[in-house]
């Protein structure tokens, strides 16, 4: 009986691993239906709109990154003077 019993745990214990692997292949699965349901919802911008909001990035971009330089120039310039 002893022998029975644990070839009986042995068999259930190799299910609930089945089980496991199948829940977490099952898990992702399930996540990456729900990613292309969601894709599948978002309102995609036009031609134009992606034009129009990649020139309102790039002109960002340029300003700040000349807001910066001029900044940097002006400490620059004063570090030279404080430390030279």
């Amino acid at each position: 009986m002893g022998k029975k019993r644990g070839r009986e745990q042995g068999g259930k214990r190799a299910q609930k691993q089945t089980q496991k692997r199948q829940g977490r292949l099952a898990g992702i699965r399930d996540f990456f239906r729900g990613v292309r349901n969601e894709l599948r919802r978002v309102s995609w911008p036009n031609r134009d709109q992606l034009r129009q909001s990649t020139a309102v990035v790039l002109i960002i971009v340029v300003v700040l990154g000349a807001y910066v330089a001029a900044w940097d120039f002006v400490f620059q310039n004063l570090a030279r003077l404080i430390f030279s």
